[in-house]
Parts: C-alpha cells; structure tokens; sequence
C-alpha cells in the first residue's frame, strides 16, 4: 500500500467515524420520535424503552455506515479540492482512478462488515430488541399496544388488535391464508392470549368452507413479536428467502419481503456508487474551481436518503419491482459517477 493509499484511506476513516455517530444518533433520534415516544406518552416503563432503544443501536449502525462513508467521501474530497490538494496529484501524474482505487478498497471493508452484521448480529438484536417488548405487553398491554397493532404469534400467525384497555384487548383477528379467528374479548395470561366469544372460519380457496363459534380460545405467545417500521430487517437473507417462498405457494403478496432480501446487499453495496460519485464529483467542481461545501455535503447526502426511504417505499408496497426499488437510488449514483468522471478535469 503506498503513501497516497494510506493517507486518503486515513483522511476519509477519520471522517467516517465522526460522521457514522452524527448519523446514528439521527436515526435513533428518529426511532425515539417516532415508535419509542408515543409508549412513553402511554405509560411504558422508561427502562424497557431504552433497553429496546439500545437494541436498535446495531441496526442504526449497519445502515448508517453507507451514508457515513457517503459524507465523508464528499467532505474530505471537498476540502482536497478546496485546498489544491487534487490539482498537485494531476500535476504529479496522478489519475482519477488511483485517487478510486483506496476508497474502492475503504468502501470494500464497510461492504463486507455491514453485509455480514445485516445477516447475523442485527437480526439478533432486533429480536432481542422484540423480546423486552413482547414481556412488556404481557405485563402491561395499554402501554405498547394500540388499536390497530399487528402481533405475529408463535405459529406466525398475523394477530390484529382493534381495541386496546387496562383489562385486556378487544376486537381481535388472528389470520392466515386458510382461516380467520375473530373474538370480541382477548387478555393475557401466563405467555397466551385467551380469546372470548369469538368465532373460526376457515376457507377453501376464495370461499368460506366452515364457520363456527366458541367460547374460548388460545393463541401461545412464545414467538410474539412486534412488528415495528422495518421489522423485515430483524430477518435473515434465509428466513427471508423461506417466507417468500411459502408466501408464493400460498398465492400471496411478497413485495415487502423481496424488496427486504434485496436491500440486504444493495444497502451495503452503495459504498461502491459513493466512492465513484464522490470521485467523479471532486474532479469535476475542480475544472471550475467550483467548492461544494458542507451545504452541498448534506443536501447529497440527504438526496440519497431520501431516494432510498421512497424506493423501500414503493418496493413493499408493490408500486415499484423490488429490484429496482433496492438497487435504484445505488445505480443513480453510480451512473452520475461515471458521467462527472468522464467530464471531469483530467
């Protein structure tokens, strides 16, 4: 590794560490404001609240870390501009691609980290994170549920609450592709919901097959498990892959987990797009002794969050191909990579 390997590789760590601690508290920010704060506002017990929120920490840093290298690719390579820095290596003979070259292979070890902690360590957490609040809500349901909350139990069965009290729950659904419970009354005892006054229906096809009512049911709870904004990341490429299998025998929609199971490997593999963008676009402002400052830094920065949050968007709802919505904002930035290289200052 040569001197010139070593010192952007430096410049651009340093900045990766500063900026990955500036983004993670962000989307733990956002987390908190979002999901923690309304079971707060609730009356969830503070310290269940930020064992979860801790839990949260390794999936902040896994998708933080692309964004990270992305600020601090144009931060640092904003500055070298700035300071002729760049103008010296052309003048020394120094390509375009030899100033890639180290931050390709900077970009590589995040890739490689962040891949491998994205299909081991945050589905551990995250499922952590999912078992301080499934005791939570045995303990004291009002202040983690809310009608409308969706459950998964120990079968994977999708449980529906459509009223929330001090005493139990109301109006539940427990559903799958052959049949629907639906009871009135729901409360927890000892790891099981116990449904009252409910009624089953099974269905063959489209059409119903049998209805019946009882007085009494059970659900086992063992595997309970919220489902918070991104649950499909607390699943690995494997589970992911065995969900979306069976959700296609079975005729039903998998937009969502398709488009998690690609974002697995387009979210860590965005370091690539970064570093070419970032490179290209350092030669290109440096033809115009043009600065694209800290503003600039952010508002790039911003611009691939945001492309990135409206194509996960569209993707789980089935409005974009999950392809497309997982690789998309990656291949945006790699196509306008190679057209500010290529126009560049040479």
């Amino acid at each position: 590794m040569s001197v010139l390997d070593r010192y952007l590789i430096k410049e651009v760590g340093a900045s990766v560490l500063g900026a990955l601690a500036v983004v993670v508290l962000a989307l733990l920010g956002g987390a908190l404001y979002e999901v923690l704060a309304p079971l707060l506002a609730r009356g969830a017990d503070p310290w269940v609240v930020s064992q979860y929120l801790a839990f949260r920490v390794p999936e902040a840093l896994v998708r933080g870390a692309p964004l990270a290298f992305l600020f601090a690719l144009l931060l640092v390579l904003s500055r070298m501009g700035e300071e002729s820095e760049l103008k010296a290596m052309l003048a020394g003979g120094v390509s375009k691609l030899r100033v890639l070259f180290p931050l390709l292979l900077l970009g590589t070890f995040l890739f490689v980290v962040c891949l491998a902690a994205a299909d081991s360590l945050v589905p551990r957490s995250l499922q952590q994170g999912q078992s301080v609040l499934r005791q939570a809500v045995l303990q004291k349901p009002r202040a983690l549920l809310q009608p409308g909350t969706r459950l998964v139990d120990a079968y994977g069965r999708v449980v529906y609450v459509g009223e929330v009290s001090d005493t139990g729950i109301g109006q539940v659904r427990v559903i799958t592709a052959e049949e629907i419970l639906v009871a009135e009354q729901g409360r927890f005892e000892q790891g099981t919901l116990v449904l009252s006054q409910g009624m089953r229906v099974t269905y063959g096809g489209a059409r119903p097959r049998t209805v019946a009512r009882f007085e009494r049911a059970t659900v086992p709870l063992v595997e309970l498990s919220l489902e918070p904004p991104g649950g499909l990341f607390s699943l690995t490429v494997a589970e992911l892959r065995q969900r979306i299998a069976q959700y296609r025998a079975q005729g039903l929609p998998y937009h969502a987990e398709l488009t998690a199971l690609h974002r697995k490997w387009a979210e860590p593999a965005a370091v690539y797009s970064f570093a070419l963008f970032a490179v290209g676009l350092a030669f290109f402002l440096l033809g115009g002794s043009r600065s694209l400052g800290m503003l600039g830094v952010v508002v790039l920065t911003f611009i691939y969050y945001a492309t990135w949050s409206v194509g996960r968007i569209m993707g789980e709802q089935g409005a974009l191909h999950p392809i497309l919505a997982a690789w998309g904002p990656n291949l945006l930035y790699a196509l306008a990579g190679l057209a500010l290289l290529r126009l560049g200052k040479r």
